[in-house]
Parts: structure tokens; C-alpha cells; sequence
């Protein structure tokens, strides 16, 4: 599980070069989502509730900015429900930590990286 962590780090490490400002989305933000989302792959493979509740919560609160953002700037529904569902997963995330239910945490957070890649494909643009 810790190969699979690790390798979808990776890459949005590798995503992460691409700009964002053809889309008009804050890099800081994509940027700020990005460590955000390492740190809490980390902290749940090292079982760890109090930080990864922290980077779940500042994550649904991110997603919940990206969904504004591509609501206010229309014709990107993928956008916006990619950004939904991301941050409903992050919600998901804080209560599956409550409960120690790391296997849950964990595919949820897998799902959350693969969202960001599939919104990448469409939106980010080089």
C-alpha cells in the first residue's frame, strides 16, 4: 500500500509542472493542494489521525474553492464535479481516520489523487 502512496505522489509531482495559467486557477492553490495531498497520504500510511484530519480538512476546503472557481467559470462540468467529489472524499477521509479505519482513508485518498489527474488531463494545459 505504501509502493502505491508513494507512487501517486510521484505523480502529481510530475502534474505539477504543468501551469495553470491558461485555465485561470491560482497556481498557489493548485500548488497549496498538491504538498497538501502528499502530506495526507503520508500521515495516513503512518496511521496518523491528528494530521491527517488537519490535511483532510484543509483540503475539503481547497476543493471547495476549485469547485467556486470552475462553477463561476462555467462550461467545465467535469471541473466541478471532479472538485465535489474530491472535496466530499476529503470529508470521508476525516471520518475514516475517527474511526481508525485506515484501508477506507487510504482508497479514499487514492481516489482524491486519481480525480486531480483526471482534471488535469482535461483542464490543465502545458
Amino acid at each position: 500500500m505504501r509502493k502505491l502512496i508513494l507512487f501517486l505522489g510521484t505523480c502529481a509531482a510530475l502534474v505539477a509542472g504543468i501551469s495553470w495559467a491558461d485555465v485561470g486557477i491560482s497556481t498557489d492553490l493548485m500548488q497549496s493542494i498538491e504538498d497538501t495531498n502528499k502530506s495526507l497520504s503520508s500521515n495516513i500510511s503512518l496511521n496518523d489521525v491528528k494530521a491527517s484530519t488537519a490535511d483532510a480538512n484543509e483540503l475539503t476546503d481547497m476543493f471547495a474553492q476549485v469547485e467556486t472557481f470552475f462553477v463561476q467559470k462555467g462550461d467545465a462540468p467535469d471541473a466541478v464535479d471532479l472538485a465535489k467529489k474530491s472535496k466530499e472524499l476529503t470529508m470521508d477521509i476525516v471520518n475514516y481516520m475517527a474511526a481508525k479505519n485506515y484501508e477506507a482513508a487510504t482508497n479514499a485518498a487514492t481516489t482524491v489523487s486519481r480525480n486531480c489527474r483526471t482534471c488535469h488531463t482535461f483542464y490543465k494545459k502545458e
